[in-house]
């Protein structure tokens, strides 16, 4: 049997972080797949690199800024953000975000989301909403919430909002005040809203880079390891390559899902907690195009589910051009499904197909191009759900854990839509309590 005082499971970007900003070096990081990365990782096919669904950087908080652009040095570059949602119904576009781009959709439908809006700001008293289906209409009116806020959380969710709270939307849905939203009803503004107006993108080796970078500063990383029990009482973890490992420490990067599959006996409050957990799941469809410059725009949502399979798109090649061989052009599907929500389409081969006939209707792809890669990533989970017992739930499962000495962290073990930056710093923020822990030990 092996002794650590610090026993991390997961390198992903948390993990990885969790290591690299101990003080403390006795630390052990397994993780069950061949490669560091967890859902930060990217996938060659046919000369094309594909992310495990869309990544792109960004923060606004200075460390993490800071310790991004040390890792990628000058593997990144700056992009602005050319984001714009499809409307089939009208074969237009409109920028992102939808509430501050009214300009070039109908008159009715620009004066039914003006005239929602000035309802609502005339009401300051107006009930506060409940959940977040009332949310949108008690923030932006019916004209704003039905024609496309409502319709695409039903999209990427695969639940009726009115099941969500809305406790998450900081920096999620952008806000923009009266003013900005009729200067984007009367004119093609150009000024960007939001909390991505820019985002960096490594311009060699896909998203993977970037944790690729932080595993540099980090030892004792044990590939091709699966987690198989968790024994809290003893202190410690068996994997199936039949290692045990105890510890002092346990880092919890997993997903708070798998905890049944791990640790015997627990409270039933806490299965019920678990159970309780809701989260969605993405079929990512890669598609490699034989045709260069396929689209100006870094990424497009689609609201319209009668039309197309996939909620939102990105063209790969428009982060950097190093992810297509030259003269190509790529582009990443994505597909939302849950247990609420199945996938209309079953198979992979029904699925790509899916996705090119939407392309093509779409008029992204042509009916004759040449698709030269093909390929379905899956991500589970991919999305937190923060339905209406979120917080209930977390709180049992967190308090749980930590009352047995294991801390979870990053986006699945805080249980939390985190984006990368968010990871790291879940990871720092752990590393941080056991530094200050072994501080005061000392």
């Amino acid at each position: 049997m092996e002794y650590t005082q610090n026993l991390i499971l997961g390198a992903g970007l948390t993990g990885l972080s969790t290591g690299y900003h101990l003080k403390n070096g006795d630390y052990q990081i397994y993780e069950k797949l061949h490669e560091v990365g967890g859902l930060c990782r990217s996938e060659e096919v046919n000369g094309f690199l594909f992310d495990y669904a869309p990544h792109i950087l960004y923060t606004v908080n200075p460390y993490a800024h800071e310790l991004i652009h040390t890792l990628l040095k000058g593997n990144i570059e700056i992009k602005k953000r050319k984001a714009f949602i499809y409307h089939g119904k009208y074969d237009l576009y409109t920028q992102f975000p939808y509430q501050a781009h009214l300009h070039g959709l109908p008159a009715k439908d620009i004066i039914e989301c003006l005239s929602g809006l000035v309802e609502v700001l005339r009401d300051p008293d107006r009930p506060k909403p409940q959940n977040y289906r009332e949310w949108m209409y008690w923030r932006f009116g019916k004209g704003i919430a039905e024609q496309l806020m409502i319709p695409y959380a039903e999209r990427i969710w695969t639940i009726d909002p009115k099941h969500m709270n809305f406790s998450w939307i900081d920096r999620r849905v952008p806000e923009p005040d009266f003013e900005a939203v009729l200067r984007g009803a009367l004119q093609d503004e150009d000024d960007r809203t939001g909390f991505n107006q820019e985002f960096w993108y490594p311009i060699e080796g896909a998203i993977e880079s970037l944790p690729v970078a932080l595993a540099k500063g980090v030892k004792n990383i044990h590939l091709n390891h699966t987690v198989t029990k968790i024994d809290p009482k003893a202190k410690q973890v068996t994997f199936d390559t039949g290692k045990v490992v105890s510890y002092q420490n346990l880092v919890y990067s997993l997903s708070l899902t798998h905890l049944p599959h791990f640790i015997d006996d627990i409270p039933q409050h806490v299965l019920d907690a678990i159970n309780g957990l809701q989260f969605n799941q993405i079929e990512c469809v890669n598609i490699g195009i034989n045709r260069p410059d396929i689209s100006p725009y870094h990424w497009l949502y689609f609201h319209e589910a009668e039309d197309f399979i996939f909620h939102r798109i990105s063209f790969p090649r428009n982060a950097s051009e190093k992810t297509c061989p030259p003269g190509t052009s790529s582009v990443c599907c994505e597909i939302s499904y849950s247990k609420h929500r199945p996938l209309r389409v079953q198979g992979r081969e029904a699925l790509i197909q899916a996705t090119i006939d939407g392309l093509v209707k779409a008029k992204i792809m042509r009916p004759d191009d040449e698709v030269l890669a093909a390929d379905v990533l899956t991500v589970d989970p991919a999305y937190v759900i923060y339905d209406l017992d979120y917080e209930k739930n977390v709180k049992i499962i967190h308090d749980y854990l930590v009352s047995l000495d294991i801390h979870p962290c990053g986006r699945f073990g805080d249980w939390q839509y985190y984006n990368m930056d968010h990871s790291i710093l879940s990871g720092k923020r752990i590393a941080d309590l056991i530094n200050d822990r072994d501080a005061v030990a000392a």
